[in-house]
């Protein structure tokens, strides 16, 4: 692809990398870590956040891209988590067999994926599911008095 003969090597930037972040995320930036290539972030150099991208995919026609995290993201919610268990049943037991390695990677100190620091597999992922109803989906009525 860049037009090298094998094991060829340059000095110079002869690849640009596009990286997709936007300016929420400006903390995750890197430079390359070679001398062959150059990191762009158009994103970040237009001045866009994540809502800009979903209003220019929404203008466009484009359905709204789910949130992308690793299988095995702490900081993964019980929306995302009950998704995973019901409809990649295959990539939750990996987030499950993957928090079984970290819950058993120290002697010093037990992790979790699972917010509330128990076994992802035991976790429950919505009030819904403990007989609890959320009543924080619909707006404010003003029924509560404050």
């Amino acid at each position: 692809m860049l037009g090298l003969e094998p094991k060829q090597r340059t000095d110079g930037e002869i690849a640009s990398i596009w990286v997709g972040i936007s300016i929420d995320e400006v903390h995750r930036m890197k430079d390359s870590t070679n001398k062959w290539s150059v990191k762009r972030h158009p994103l970040i150099e237009m001045g866009m956040s994540r809502r800009d991208c979903l209003a220019w995919m929404a203008k466009n026609g484009y359905d709204e891209p789910k949130k992308s995290a690793c299988l095995f993201c702490p900081y993964t919610d019980n929306s995302r988590w009950k998704n995973m268990k019901e409809r990649q049943p295959h990539d939750f037991k990996e987030a499950v067999r993957w928090d079984n390695m970290v819950r058993n990677m120290s002697d010093e100190f037990t992790s979790y994926l699972h917010r509330d620091a128990i076994p992802l597999e035991d976790a429950v992922f919505t009030d819904d599911d403990i007989g609890q109803t959320n009543m924080f989906n619909n707006e404010c009525e003003g029924m509560c008095g404050v």
